[in-house]
């Protein structure tokens, strides 16, 4: 056999093998996920912040329950098993089940640091969560600095004069407000109404 067969025999095979790595990244992905279609999974996240949104809290609180198992095998580092907790502890918070809902936004919380990172808007909306169960338990001590963080992180994530942080800043004045810094909560909706006439 010849150098040139022999080179050739290992060629070709060697470029197949990367062809096959790269149909495995690029294309397999899209087959499995259905070339961008939407999964079941979050189809029922959906419909789930859908529920929770019209205060059909039985409907809610009953796909979530069927969801905590298995989103509990993909572990305590995956965003999925993040947002059941934060859904649970929003549907107990709106029903007023606050000793019910507490655990859930504390358990959702080190597991969006992990899986999206501390700074990220989705821990910004699980610690506005916790604040608003502390505010409806007149414990605004405990309440602030989890308002002042949501806000900090909504800054920093889409910046200071962005209209995502209009949630923050209507939070954070309302909790001011309830703690009797009425200057302070006036600052707040003064830029509030700024950012909103943009």
């Amino acid at each position: 056999m010849s150098w040139r067969k022999v080179t050739i025999f290992f060629i070709i095979p060697q470029a197949m093998i990367r062809l096959c790595a790269i149909c495995l990244f690029c294309v397999s992905p899209l087959v499995l996920l259905g070339c961008g279609a939407e999964s079941p999974w979050d189809l029922s996240m959906r419909e789930v912040q859908s529920a929770i949104e019209r205060g059909d809290y039985d409907y809610a609180e009953g796909v979530l329950n069927e969801a905590l198992p298995r989103a509990e095998i993909w572990g305590e580092s995956d965003q999925r098993l993040a947002l059941v907790l934060h859904y649970l502890g929003e549907v107990y918070r709106r029903q007023n089940k606050l000793a019910k809902a507490e655990p859930y936004f504390w358990r959702a919380l080190p597991i969006w640091a992990r899986s999206v990172g501390a700074e990220h808007p989705k821990m910004a909306t699980s610690l506005t969560g916790l604040a608003r169960v502390y505010q409806a338990k007149h414990e605004y001590r405990k309440a602030e600095p989890l308002m002042k963080q949501a806000l900090t992180i909504r800054e920093k994530a889409f910046g200071l004069d962005h209209p995502n942080i209009l949630p923050s800043l209507k939070d954070y004045a309302s909790l001011l407000k309830l703690m009797n810094r009425n200057e302070e909560a006036k600052k707040l909706n003064a830029r509030r109404r700024i950012i909103a006439a943009q």
